[in-house]
């Protein structure tokens, strides 16, 4: 990596990616510590969160392999980080319990917005894969979760976001499993 651009964008896209991992483990530390309630549910999407995270800071070391930024590549770059902190910050707000709102309600006002922005995350990875050029089966698995996350943001039934936090958890396995081989 001899372009000091590529290091540039490096160092954007991994300051944007810990922002958001920072404050989804301070939101863990308030969950674990008692100072914040959610909803189970709420509670395991936060987790997820950290996963992805996790996933995208690891796979920041592809940028430096990459040569010739211009500014409209730049930008379509950061916007899968910049919706997933987006998409982090509306999750972690906490709920107003002291005004009686209930934690479920909480996080189905919350529901849509937020997986319509990890919707857009998961097209914007597809659409890296695309254009990199390595399309391969963690790209199919991340269509699939874009189009749950889709229907996730058209509905409102808890039985059906249940169901739907179990798939991604299930493609998330199978996602660290397909990168460890």
């Amino acid at each position: 990596m001899d372009n000091p651009t590529t290091l540039l964008v490096a160092i954007m896209y991994t300051t944007i990616v810990v922002t958001g991992l920072v404050n989804v483990l301070m939101t863990m530390s308030d969950i674990v510590g008692g100072k914040r309630k959610t909803h189970p549910l709420h509670t395991s999407w936060i987790l997820l969160l950290l996963i992805v995270y996790l996933s995208f800071f690891w796979e920041a070391k592809a940028i430096l392999d990459i040569e010739g930024w211009d500014f409209l590549s730049f930008v379509a770059f950061m916007v899968g980080p910049m919706a997933l902190l987006f998409a982090t910050n509306l999750l972690i707000s906490p709920a107003e319990v002291e005004k009686g709102a209930l934690l479920d309600r909480y996080y189905f006002r919350q529901s849509a917005r937020f997986f319509f922005l990890l919707c857009l995350v998961q097209f914007w990875s597809v659409g890296l894969d695309m254009a990199f050029q390595t399309i391969d089966a963690s790209t199919y698995l991340t269509g699939f979760v874009g189009f749950l996350f889709v229907a996730l943001t058209l509905t409102k039934s808890y039985r059906l976001h249940v169901a739907g936090a179990a798939v991604v958890w299930l493609v998330a396995v199978a996602r660290a499993i397909l990168q460890a081989f």
